[in-house]
């Protein structure tokens, strides 16, 4: 079926592609085209071509809003595809709520996501209570922590965030020693670092993007303080770990297994399809690949023209009915919920 048709599939996907966050957003974006393109070539969604239509909001939410009304009034798209941020999808909820239009995949873990929305919404990263459960036993039953300070991003990421993990923490007992915050799309760290190195603190639970937490733990680290750090899979671990000069305890929750690394026919696929590309292999790229994936297998369940809640239902079985995403995931035949994995510098 040719480029054009009335049965293609339109989907609209808001990122950052310009701004402190952009590398989260062009990885994110990279790794769904490739997947996209690759299916097309070869006949589509039963002759079907996906269209992916990528637009830049900076991680700011005044954007999305724009970038939003665009993909639904003007390009009539039939889904929203792989948003990036939680203040980003927090901004659109009004318009989620009153179109309907499906949100899938979005890259955030926020509660409001999970919680009975009152708006279509396919989730398959795990939540931001899965991962900061996993940090806080990393903390304090591994590392025997029990003074820990929050380094928040002062906005909907970093409340979400706060509230899990000082939940986390109070299912041990613990409550915050102390929270430090930043404003979004800043590197201003320093009266936040200044807050928690005058404290007893003695780890810090970071939330924010690549370049505020990284100059956070530098800084920390000309100070000769010997803390130690976690954070979450929307950091982008590889852009983390690559601006850190010195070993420092750190560990980043990721919400998909190691793309360097991981077995079976998808892994080997991604790594050969992004050798072709000359692209980086991280997890940022795989997440969006996997989203691209997910969706066209779910998408092959369902008749033309696009049904969303026939979509949406075929989304929610895939993974447990697939063999080669149960054992990506490692998920057992009763068990739905994703794991977390870890990423370490040390």
């Amino acid at each position: 079926m040719a480029s054009g048709s009335q049965l293609d599939i339109k989907l609209g996907m808001s990122v950052a592609l310009t701004g402190p966050a952009s590398e989260i957003g062009k990885q994110l974006a990279s790794g769904s085209r490739i997947y996209f393109e690759q299916l097309n070539k070869q006949g589509g969604i039963h002759g079907a071509l996906i269209e992916l239509d990528v637009r830049d909001d900076g991680y700011e939410p005044n954007h999305t809003v724009n970038n939003t009304r665009f993909f639904i009034y003007d390009k009539k798209v039939h889904a929203l595809f792989g948003y990036m941020g939680t203040p980003t999808t927090t901004a659109i909820k009004p318009m989620l709520e009153h179109t309907q239009i499906p949100l899938l995949m979005p890259y955030t873990g926020a509660a409001f996501l999970r919680e009975k929305p009152a708006f279509k919404v396919f989730n398959l990263r795990a939540s931001y209570l899965d991962e900061a459960k996993e940090q806080i036993s990393y903390l304090v039953d591994e590392l025997g922590h029990s003074k820990i300070a929050l380094l928040i991003q002062a906005d909907e990421f970093g409340i979400t965030l706060q509230k899990s993990l000082t939940a986390a923490l109070r299912m041990r007992g613990l409550k915050p020693q102390v929270v430090g915050r930043f404003r979004r799309n800043t590197n201003e760290v320093e009266k936040a670092l200044k807050l928690i190195s005058n404290s007893e603190a003695t780890a810090v639970a970071m939330v924010g993007t690549y370049e505020p937490l990284s100059r956070f733990i530098l800084l920390s680290q000309k100070q000769n303080k010997k803390l130690a750090f976690t954070t979450v899979s929307f950091v982008s671990s590889e852009d983390l770990l690559s601006k850190l000069i010195q070993p420092s305890k750190l560990m980043i929750t990721e919400v998909v297994p190691n793309p360097v690394s991981c077995e079976g026919k998808i892994c080997e696929q991604f790594r050969a399809t992004l050798n072709t590309h000359s692209l980086p292999i991280t997890h940022a790229i795989f997440e969006g690949y996997l989203n691209a994936l997910v969706f066209s297998r779910a998408a092959k369940m369902c008749p033309l023209p696009f049904n969303s809640s026939c979509v949406l239902n075929a989304l929610s079985n895939v993974i447990n009915q697939d063999d080669e995403l149960r054992h990506l995931f490692k998920i057992k035949s009763k068990q739905k919920k994703l794991p977390i994995f870890r990423s370490y510098h040390s």
